[in-house]
């Protein structure tokens, strides 16, 4: 092959090496001393080939840009020594001062005695920090600053204000199981590092001059803001903000679940599709009025600009505004080719810039989505329209279909889903969420002068929404709307995409390519039938294995029981005690898709505390459930913790377990093993924690929920054996559970302790490890180790966790 024979090729290369450096400096450190030098072998390496005209010049170059993805990214997780991250895990509160560098978020919120507070999220660009009794000292880096308000203040402060607190720094932390985002880098490729909650003094910002630009364009922002909230509801407001600006404040969650059913959750963010509809419609324009062509493109470019300052010029805006506008340039003018190079280069240039992008799922989608806009959309385009399909059908058609497969992989690994009513949504539902973009922002220029009719329009799209969302509500009721899809793995995804390529290959190159495959026609054939042959022979003479997942839920419990046979069973599904973020909608239930399960056998509670019962309320929702088996607080309280009606339906499904039941699945036995009775007069609710142990073969799992050593001395009484290879530890690892007594008659061999990243209760505590490790049992932990995985063929046992452990 001939040098720039086969630039989108090459180019394709270079960015598939780049990422794969990239992924494989993330998963194991390296050096960037001896980074560099690699680098600089290789470059001087390349120039020597290239001079010479050598043919391997190409594979010196790509084992370039793979050594230069390993470095990149070592750099790019190099931080400053006086880095805000740096000042986590003192303990004690330190004093920052900084300048806001966002327009501060301001939310209602209510107390659990009833009073109404104000909450409010700062981003900081720090420039000291003070430690207790120390003095001021110059510090770098971004950080989220949370506080509280009694009432909002009548000026709020703005962009470029100086603001100071004293409270904890902490690292940001997100639930670390597959499939999950991943919280840390995604905050991380936008430059923030840290989070500080304000203690009791709150936060006290100071009014400052400059940054006169970012105000005003925060200023315009405020004005379509308030402009909707004066013509519509709040939460039409919300969304109609989100469809021109981004954000997902205040908007209502059954509107986001009906668009993420129909596949167009992506509008209410902005995203490739809102530059170029924007684009479109100038070019509409500009083509009406027959302005020349160098005039419309202009137009068109300096639209494209004016919005993505009003979006605020954040990454993603500027992200979709040169993938959006490439798109839809390269369709309009037919000249995809030179638009796929420059797409390629542009991912090239984006990952050399700030490599974490490769991690952030808005630049995965965005990526893909264009991608397949501009490789797959001709084709699929030419061919429905040579079957005489109209061309407006088949352009929407094509670039449907085109996004959804480009970007399937990711959407199965998070999301575990596919909507299959998503084209009946792009023709029926899209049109008019375009229109009322347009007519947003037509409103709002409007109301600048008009004010009046720029409350009309407003109104209007209101009514526009309403008709979208009722529109989307029928497509996402529809049956069969939605196909379930596990995780792909990388072969399959590797396998995926090469077949996807296939469609983009030339009848001169299928035609070589059908021709090879019939050569290989025999060998390929008997390599299939020896490979079907070994992977029979493997399953057959392997012991099926029991899988048991315990979720990293923060501080909650929560565990999946995968039998044999693939059947579900959970242990408690974690919650959260102030009911401020749905464990069961936005963690329990995508782990379960991702893991390719689709309905749940048995959930077994151990009690109604929120950390352990609240999420079973969203799992009943989102998918069917045999039967919930509680302790003996009475279905009400359940009821309570999952926040469900007294009346509802799935309450029918509950019952209290009893001691001394057992079920068996799939060779699985599930025992209940204590269900203590509630003690007189009250208690904290742990006395209640019900026992239950799974056993396969020789290997046994203890679920102990809040257990107090109380309840675990009358559980020996009892006489039962209660051994165990793998406990749970009780209570997270509280002084109250975990007695010398009860672990010396478990016997395990591991520890799990479920525990939320730097919680308030210091869980678990010093003495409870040191006394699981007096006793040899291996400890586990979710808040460092993530989500942890056994398996066992009922004799042997291994185990792994989502997060290395050093």
């Amino acid at each position: 092959m001939k040098t720039g024979q086969y630039p989108v090729l090459f180019l394709a290369a270079v960015l598939l090496v780049l990422a794969l450096g990239i992924e494989l400096s993330l998963a194991q450190s390296f050096s960037i001393r001896w980074g560099g030098a690699a680098l600089a072998a290789l470059l001087l390496a390349s120039l020597l080939l290239l001079w010479r005209g050598n043919r391997l010049c190409a594979i010196m170059v790509l084992l370039l840009f793979f050594a230069l993805g390993i470095v990149r990214l070592q750099a790019a997780l190099f931080l400053p020594p006086a880095d805000i991250s740096y000042f986590a895990g003192a303990g004690a509160e330190v004093k920052v001062s900084g300048t806001i560098d966002d327009e501060p978020r301001w939310t209602p919120a209510v107390l659990p005695d009833g009073s109404r507070i104000y909450k409010v999220r700062y981003l900081v660009a720090v420039k000291q920090v003070r430690r207790p009794g120390g003095d001021w000292q110059k510090a770098a880096g971004k950080c989220y600053l949370y506080a509280r308000a009694p009432v909002m203040p009548d000026k709020v402060a703005r962009i470029g204000d100086a603001v100071t607190a004293a409270g904890r720094v902490r690292l940001p932390r997100g639930y670390q199981n597959p499939g999950q985002l991943d919280t840390a880098l995604l905050l991380r490729s936008d430059g923030i590092t840290a989070s500080v909650v304000a203690g009791k003094g709150g936060a006290k910002t100071e009014a400052r001059e400059g940054h006169a630009f970012r105000r005003f364009i925060a200023g315009i922002r405020e004005h379509y803001r308030t402009g909707m909230e004066r013509a519509m509801p709040k939460e039409d407001a919300a969304a109609v903000f989100a469809m021109l600006f981004g954000g997902y404040q205040g908007l209502s969650e059954d509107l986001v679940a009906d668009f993420q059913a129909t596949g167009i959750v992506h509008i209410l963010s902005v995203s490739g599709s809102h530059i170029s509809l924007i684009a479109a419609v100038m070019a509409w324009l500009a083509a009406a009025l027959r302005l020349p062509r160098a005039v419309s493109a202009a137009l068109v470019l300096s639209c494209i600009a004016l919005y993505s300052i009003l979006a605020g010029c954040v990454p993603p805006v500027i992200r979709s505004a040169i993938m959006g506008g490439l798109a839809f340039l390269a369709l309009a003018l037919g000249r995809e080719r030179e638009s796929r190079c420059v797409l390629l280069l542009t991912g090239i240039f984006m990952l050399l810039w700030n490599p974490l992008l490769l991690f952030h799922i808005s630049f995965e989608l965005s990526y893909l989505a264009t991608a397949g806009l501009l490789f797959l959309a001709p084709v699929f385009r030419a061919w429905l329209r040579a079957r005489g399909m109209p061309d407006v059908l088949a352009m929407g058609l094509a670039i449907t279909l085109s996004a959804q497969l480009a970007t399937l992989p990711v959407l199965a690994w998070y999301f575990g889903q596919v909507s299959l009513s998503a084209l009946l949504a792009n023709l029926l539902v899209v049109p008019i969420l375009e229109l009322i973009i347009i007519l947003g922002l037509f409103a709002g220029l409007v109301a600048f002068l008009l004010p009046l009719l720029g409350h009309v329009v407003f109104a209007s799209t209101s009514l526009l929404l309403g008709l979208a969302a009722e529109l989307a509500h029928v497509l996402a009721s529809l049956p069969g709307g939605i196909f379930y899809l596990p995780a792909m793995r990388w072969p399959a995804v590797v396998l995926y995409y090469f077949a996807l390529g296939t469609l983009l290959l030339t009848e001169e190159q299928r035609e070589w390519l059908r021709t090879r495959l019939a050569s290989w026609r025999r060998p390929a054939f008997a390599l299939f039938l020896a490979l079907a042959a070994a992977v029979a022979v493997y399953r057959a003479v392997t012991p099926e294995r029991l899988a048991v997942h315990f979720l990293d839920v923060g501080q909650g419990d929560a565990a999946l029981v995968v039998t044999p046979k693939g059947r579900a069973l959970l242990f408690d599904t974690g919650g959260t005690r102030d009911g401020s973020f749905d464990i069961g909608a936005r963690v329990d239930v995508p782990y379960l898709l991702h893991h390719g399960i689709r309905e749940v056998e048995a959930v077994f509670l151990t009690h109604a505390h929120e950390d352990h019962a609240q999420g079973c309320g969203a799992i009943l929702k989102k998918m069917p459930v045999g039967h919930v088996y509680t302790a003996g607080e009475g279905t009400a309280a359940y009821a309570r913790s999952m926040g469900i009606g007294d009346a509802d339906p799935l309450l029918q499904k509950f019952s209290r377990a009893q001691e001394g039941d057992a079920l068996t699945v799939d060779g699985v036995k599930v025992e209940v093993l204590f269900a203590p009775l509630a003690p007189e007069g009250g208690g904290t609710g742990n006395e209640v924690s019900n026992v239950y142990r799974v056993s396969y073969g020789r290997a046994q799992f203890l679920f102990t929920g809040d257990l107090v050593k109380e309840q675990e001395a009358k559980l020996l009484e009892t006489g039962k054996d209660v051994r165990a290879a793998v406990l749970k530890a009780g209570h997270h690892g509280s002084a109250t559970s975990s007695s010398l007594a009860f672990l010396q008659a478990v016997k395990p061999r591991y520890g799990v302790f479920c525990v939320g990243f730097e919680n308030s209760f210091g869980h678990p505590k010093e003495e409870v490890l040191r006394r699981y490790e007096q006793q040899g049992i291996e400890i586990l932990r979710t808040d460092r180790a993530g989500a942890i995985v056994f398996e066992t063929d009922g004799e042997k046992m291994w185990v792994r966790t989502h997060v290395k452990q050093s």
